[in-house]
């Protein structure tokens, strides 16, 4: 049974998320880039920049170190560097955050699914990183950290195809707790 580790919300917080998320859709469209997966957006980049700042919270709140972040000032160029780098044991290991709205966000479903694009998941040939899922409910007013899973293991999933662009759909209960995540290798 999944345990998702909520992460407290402020002002500070959201005000972060917003502005991440203005920079990354401005830019990019400054630059001609369009949403490659459906809907995109400033509301759907403003909840994954959520999810991010939860994961970088709960890592400064447990002593992991965080030696890249996905936040930077200038997003005019894709230049890979949109996940996180840590460090567990002395082991830097790439740590990408998706983040879904929830209902039940801290009691989720036993039967939830979990999305990640095919076509975003096929464009990194290496499976040697983390996927760390959050999720907000629908106020946007609570953000959880739901679980993590070895990237590798994700080619194992169902790939719905019925939704607007083809994604795995990975179950929740395929997820490690939050606390384990210092056990990552």
């Amino acid at each position: 049974m999944i345990k998702p580790v909520s992460i407290p919300l402020d002002a500070k917080f959201v005000q972060d998320a917003a502005y991440y998320a203005y920079i990354t859709v401005f830019d990019s469209f400054k630059q001609g880039f369009r949403p490659r997966f459906g809907n995109g957006g400033l509301v759907k980049h403003m909840l994954g920049k959520i999810g991010e700042l939860a994961f970088f919270r709960f890592c400064l709140e447990n002593g992991i170190a965080v030696k890249h972040t996905p936040f930077r000032n200038d997003y005019s160029k894709l230049n890979g560097q949109d996940d996180f780098i840590v460090s567990i044991m002395g082991i830097d290991k790439v740590v990408e955050v998706k983040t879904q709205t929830i209902k039940n966000l801290l009691e989720p479903d036993e039967k939830l699914r979990l999305f990640y694009n095919k076509d975003q998941f096929d464009q990194k040939p290496d499976r040697d990183f983390i996927v760390v899922f959050a999720g907000v409910n629908p106020q946007v007013t609570q953000v959880a950290l739901l679980g993590w899973i070895h990237a590798e293991k994700i080619t194992k999933a169902f790939i719905n195809d019925k939704l607007k662009s083809p994604a795995y759909a990975i179950p929740i209960s395929w997820l490690k707790p939050m606390e384990m995540f210092l056990e990552v290798r």
